[in-house]
């Protein structure tokens, strides 16, 4: 139970801080008149590295609860 919660907070951490930091890009370059497309290419790039960082989390995951698997077999 206690190895899964270091990774939980690192991705919850990591998913506010890239939203964040989108949000704060999207803020100023409106403010600047930036076109739609690059809008839409500031968006789409943080949620491609949200879905890849919750694939490793889920695999990770997975690692996990195989290791606590294998311990309660070799009793």
């Amino acid at each position: 139970m206690n190895k899964r919660i270091a990774p939980t907070i690192i991705l919850v951490v990591m998913i506010f801080l890239i939203i964040t930091y989108t949000g704060i890009l999207i803020y100023v370059f409106s403010k600047e008149g930036l076109g739609l497309f690059w809008k839409i290419l500031i968006i789409l790039v943080p949620l491609g590295i949200i879905a890849a960082l919750f694939g490793v989390y889920l695999e990770r995951m997975k690692e996990i609860e195989d290791e606590e698997n294998d311990d309660l077999s070799n009793y």
